[in-house]
């Protein structure tokens, strides 16, 4: 017996280090392949979970101005910071301040190191990127340490701990968040939730008041980090693992009141850090930084979420099909351990599905979902262990976990070098790059108009149409024509090698109101190619210049959907993108259509709304 127990030591200890040495060696291979562009680690979203760190430690400040300044120095034109808003008290950042705590450690160790060798300690130097990297590194081993010590306390063999393991961090955009966008907070969400469900099954099984006041400090942290996340709370049920263990707990945390109350305090004195951070800077406790964001509870998007082209749960990530499967072994255990883990899913997908953007913008497949990765991954590893216990069984889940890791891998490698549209595919554009990893695949795809959360007043709006047929004094004449084939009337704007611009939208002066809030613009216009692919790099381009005479904002976007090959049709291309406020400052406003390759096309109808936004 004791050989026994020294040998499972042994194991699990050499488990450990497989899997901790298994990542770091990954993250080595990979920031080595990344080369010059790890230092655009910290970047979207990532960038604005990460100011906290150079608010208050660089800039030494909670006014998140000085952020925003030196983003917009170092981002592109069409920098617009959506993640820093402004208020009386200066901006506030629109995320919680849990992923920064947690990247704290690491971005001190870069700041301690940037001023031992010299370098500047600015928060973004190269050694800022690593130790973001590095990070999401740490807390991927441990999230992923915390969900096999769960896997082993649901009675999962060892072999298929490792293999569900393996599956999950392979076969799932976790890989993505994990390696390649790690200043995200869904690697640090996903570590945070393993270890809050670790300790409370640790409750569950042992009765500890220690496993259930340090569960209540790990739920603070999982809160701070993303407020949404407190719905894996209700997976307690399922994770007690049956009725009775469930009742037996429940029964005894109510005749401890006082464990109650502290594992409350606990749980405050991590969550109450969000709070204290926007006293300090505004002057209230409460700050609701998600301006002009909301849900939609009246019309989740509930099959899209699931099953779209455009971000599918299961379409990206289709190792999670197990889970359909996997709801009969929940029932052969108990309806119980059935109905509590249908209850918290079905839940989770509906308030994430209710979402404004329910896709949730520029992401690898349906990131919002990774947060909760270990839980699923208990009936993941119960159906992967159903298979293995026959050979013909076992090897078609081994050929199953090696096809999902396969694609999985793959997408990721599309999506990282931009064949994978980040916010706009479809089930066309899916199979027509699908498995493809040639360079001239890449940035082929249009995007669709972006979402809003508000409703656009079309009594508010402004309309500028351009059908050709009349000189404007707002518009210039570039390329106008008489031509029978025009999409209406007598006349189109024919785009060829000595006439790269179209009819372009002028607006200065008067026809320039200030607004509010930001700005909702929509175009639509008829295009017909007059040889394959003209139109394949042609822009529609928003520009605008200040009254110095300075370019401040130069929006893109591609014309074509998808490449293909017809001509001589009128076809339709529509757009909707929001820009930044009208100011006093600006003087001009440009709208056009840029023909990159000097290709032969037309253009007719052309029409662009302006709709202010509430603030």
């Amino acid at each position: 017996m004791p050989l026994f127990v020294t040998l499972l030591f042994h194991f699990h200890q050499a488990m450990r280090t497989f899997l901790a040495g298994g990542i770091i060696v990954i993250f080595i291979v990979i920031q080595l392949l990344r080369g010059g562009t790890v230092v655009e680690t910290i970047n979207g979203d990532g960038t604005g979970y990460y100011a906290y760190l150079t608010a208050v430690f660089i800039h030494h400040t909670t006014d998140f101005t000085p952020v925003y300044e030196y983003e917009k120095e170092r981002r592109g034109l069409d920098y617009m910071a959506h993640y820093f808003h402004k208020t009386e008290h200066g901006m506030v950042n629109k995320y919680q301040l849990g992923t920064a705590l947690m990247m704290l450690p690491f971005f001190l160790m870069a700041w301690l190191y940037s001023i031992i060798i010299g370098m500047p300690p600015d928060g973004y130097s190269i050694l800022f990127q690593y130790a973001v990297s590095l990070a999401a590194a740490v807390y991927l081993a441990v999230g992923l340490l915390s969900t096999r010590k769960l896997l082993q306390l649901f009675g999962i063999g060892k072999s298929v701990q490792l293999m569900t393991i393996l599956a999950l961090l392979f076969g799932t955009n976790l890989f993505y968040y994990a390696f390649l966008h790690t200043s995200h907070s869904h690697v640090y969400s996903f570590s945070a939730i393993a270890v809050f469900l670790l300790l409370s099954k640790y409750y569950f099984q042992k009765g500890h008041a220690k496993d259930f006041l340090l569960a209540a400090m790990a739920l603070g942290l999982v809160v701070l980090i993303r407020p949404t996340n407190a719905i894996i709370a209700l997976a307690l049920p399922f994770l007690s693992g049956d009725a009775a263990s469930f009742q037996v707990r429940w029964r005894q945390l109510i005749s401890r009141p006082k464990l109650i109350a502290v594992a409350f305090l606990l749980f405050l004195s991590v969550f109450m850090l969000q709070p204290l951070f926007n006293t300090i800077q505004t002057g209230s406790w409460f700050v609701w930084s998600y301006q002009s964001e909301g849900f939609h509870f009246d019309n989740p998007a509930l099959l899209s979420f699931l099953f779209s082209y455009r971000k599918g749960f299961f379409i990206y990530t289709p190792l999670m099909l197990l889970l359909v499967p996997a709801l009969v072994l929940l029932y052969q255990r108990s309806r119980f351990f059935l109905f509590s883990f249908l209850g918290y899913f079905l839940v989770l997908i509906v308030l994430l599905s209710s979402w404004w953007n329910w896709f949730f913008g520029y992401s690898f497949g349906m990131r919002a979902m990774i947060d909760h990765y270990a839980l699923l991954a208990i009936p993941l590893a119960l159906m992967i262990q159903q298979f293995w216990a026959k050979r013909l069984q076992k090897k078609l889940m081994t050929i199953f976990l090696l096809l999902s890791i396969a694609l999985n891998l793959i997408q990721t490698y599309q999506y990282h070098t931009g064949i994978l549209h980040p916010d706009s595919m479809s089930k066309e554009k899916y199979w027509y790059v699908f498995l493809r990893t040639d360079p001239q695949y890449r940035d082929i795809f249009g995007s669709y108009p972006e979402p809003i959360y508000a409703a656009l007043s079309e009594s508010e709006s402004t309309t500028y149409h351009n059908d050709m047929e009349v000189p404007s004094n707002i518009w210039t004449s570039n390329g106008i024509l008489q031509s029978s084939n025009a999409y209406s009337g007598a006349y189109l704007a024919e785009l060829n090698q000595s006439n790269i611009y179209s009819p372009t939208l002028v607006l200065s002066g008067e026809q320039l109101t200030t607004t509010a809030a930001e700005v909702y613009v929509t175009v639509s216009l008829m295009f017909k190619e007059l040889t394959p692919h003209a139109t394949s790099n042609a822009l529609l381009v928003y520009a605008t210049k200040d009254t110095a005479d300075n370019t401040v904002f130069y929006k893109t976007f591609k014309m074509k959907q998808i490449p293909d090959n017809r001509t001589g049709d009128w076809r339709n291309a529509a757009f909707g993108f929001k820009v930044p406020a009208w100011n006093p400052d600006l003087q001009q406003i440009k709208i056009y259509v840029w023909n990159r390759d000097a290709a032969l096309f037309q253009l007719d109808d052309f029409e662009v709304n302006i709709y202010p936004l509430k603030p």
